[in-house]
């Protein structure tokens, strides 16, 4: 269907010609080598072959088409798209005139922070919760706008991180409906109101009885089917089970304003929703974050309270209210956010401290509600992360993170150095990593360049699979003229006196300033691949070789 009207569009546009003016993106990956399974270490045979185009048409200044092609067989993630009906994966038209903008296709929307609607993309993951309808903004003032989104979408995610094909999914239904405001003294408003209807199959709810919270609390729903009235329905239909449908409802509220130098913005959800059999229940979320500056230093704090419990979250994407970082080794160990119960805080510090050198901190704390009968704690037990019994029920989480980054020996040494410090309490597990990444740039005559990473980490699991960890990366480029660059790679793992370790090599080769090509060969270790709290696990890679090209024209 989409190709169809893809065909149609590039019809269209094909005799407006005159005043057409297209773009384009480029890029393929292929790897071909050995995946490693983390627990057992067994080694299997894997590739991939993944090609994405990006087209942007504009025709005059109102009209903008997107589309994005892909052939992939198989791809990093998700399933292959070899058939022609398979390669558009992404299309959608926009009009744009003074007063009104109306977008047609696949829909990529986000109203205030994502809190009761937020539709993206993140191809690294596989990750499209986009809904295929129509959107409408339309400007009654110049500060004064009303917006409508109509579709149905297709959410496919999966039941762990470490499967290569989504194995869940949700069909959803929706109407939303918003206002926008603007005032020179009081700031933003927004208010929307969404409703949903979700299609959940006998099949999907079968994949998550008696796993995870959700799945665990299908027995204590009100409108779960007895066993008696299940063994008569699959008596009657083989093969089959019971399907729900679900109808939540959300307010959402959110506004932006200045007191004076300090920047606020609060961001609240109202939601009626039903457990899967159950009936309905509430449920709220609040985000908010204050932004000032005080003795040069930038200071942003932000808070979040999520409490849906048993909801799936499906069209929405709250803000995390946690750094991730960029550093290879701190990365590894990931937060284990729980968007439907969870409760916390983060503070970040940006200071110039003098000439070019500068100082980042954060603190990043979280914790799920009170619940039954679980023993109470405070928020001082949250920053100690005292292993005491009473905080696993909890699901704590606290990082810290330092950094000093500047240019020095006049600007021909760019130097990051970098402390974080992470430990979560999880699933029966104590986990704390203390990482120290460094970054190093040495700017050589003849615009040639030196680019180093050097990172070591010390790792504790207690509880349920004790152990200790210590953690070596390294990784060396060298730049020449800005055309061609040579890295080399070197990841260690040190547990119980045993060691492992993963050598690779990458050369990359511009050969225009528009295009480039990388071959990397040898091992890689896995690990998790996340965006805005959402992961993926990329599997360990064992003597072979990738190759990624890139081209813009």
């Amino acid at each position: 269907m989409k190709t169809r009207l893809a065909a149609l569009m590039a019809l269209f546009v094909g005799i407006l010609s005159a005043q057409l003016e297209m773009n384009y993106s480029y890029e393929m990956k292929y790897g071909d080598g050995m995946q490693v399974t983390p627990l057992t270490q067994d080694t299997t045979d894997y590739s991939y072959f993944e090609n994405l185009l990006d087209i942007n048409t504009y025709y005059g200044d109102k009209i903008y088409i997107y589309s994005q092609l892909e052939y992939s067989n198989p791809p990093v993630y998700g399933n292959n798209r070899t058939s022609i009906d398979s390669i558009l994966n992404t299309f959608y038209i926009e009009y744009s005139s003074d007063r009104y903008n109306i977008k047609l296709g696949d829909l990529y929307e986000l109203y205030g922070r994502g809190l009761g609607f937020y539709t993206l993309q993140e191809q690294a993951i596989d990750y499209n919760n986009s809904i295929k309808g129509l959107t409408l903004n339309y400007f009654i003032k110049e500060n004064l706008k009303v917006s409508t989104i109509i579709g149905t979408g297709k959410y496919e995610y999966r039941s762990n991180p470490a499967k290569r094909e989504s194995d869940l999914q949700i069909n959803n239904n929706i109407f939303l409906g918003s206002l926008d405001y603007e005032h020179n003294n009081f700031g933003y408003f927004q208010f929307l109101y969404l409703k949903q209807t979700s299609f959940l199959t006998s099949e999907f709810i079968g994949k998550i009885y008696n796993k995870g919270e959700i799945g665990t609390e299908l027995d204590k729903s009100q409108r779960t089917p007895s066993e008696q009235m299940q063994y008569m329905f699959n008596q009657s239909n083989p093969g089959t089970g019971i399907s729900d449908t679900l109808n939540p409802s959300v307010a959402n509220y959110n506004w932006n304003f200045y007191f004076g130098p300090i920047e606020v913005y609060i961001d609240k959800v109202w939601m009626n929703y039903e457990k899967i059999y159950g009936n309905e229940v509430f449920g709220s979320r609040f985000y908010s974050s204050i932004y000032t500056e005080l003795f040069e230093t930038g200071i942003t704090y932000e808070y979040k309270d999520y409490y849906t419990p048993y909801l799936i979250k499906s069209i929405s994407n709250p803000p995390i209210v946690y750094r991730e970082g960029n550093s290879i080794l701190a990365s590894r160990n990931v937060h284990s956010m729980n968007f439907g119960n969870e409760v916390g805080h983060q503070i970040d510090l940006n200071r110039n401290l003098f000439g070019d050198m500068n100082v980042t901190a954060n603190l990043s704390i979280s914790n799920r509600h009170q619940m039954d009968e679980m023993e109470s704690i405070s928020l001082l037990d949250v920053l100690s992360m005292k292993d005491e019994d009473k905080m696993y029920s909890y699901y704590p989480f606290r990082q810290v993170y330092l950094e000093i980054n500047g240019w020095t020996l006049s600007e021909r040494l760019y130097y990051k150095v970098g402390m974080d410090y992470f430990t979560e309490f999880y699933d029966g597990k104590n986990t704390s990593a203390l990482t120290i990444p460094t970054h190093w740039v040495w700017k050589l005559s003849s615009a040639n360049s030196l680019t180093i990473y050097l990172e070591t980490q010390k790792k504790n699991v207690k509880k349920t699979t004790p152990g200790e960890y210590t953690n070596h990366y390294s990784s060396i480029s060298y730049s020449h003229l800005g055309k061609w660059i040579l890295t080399g790679f070197y990841d260690q793992e040190i547990k119980d006196s045993k060691s492992n370790e993963w050598i690779g090599a990458d050369l990359s080769y511009k050969l225009n300033s528009k295009t480039q090509i990388s071959l990397f060969y040898g091992d890689q270790k896995g690990g998790l691949v996340c965006a805005n709290g959402i992961c993926a696990e990329q599997p360990g890679f064992e003597n072979g070789y990738k190759i990624t090209f890139r081209s813009l024209f």
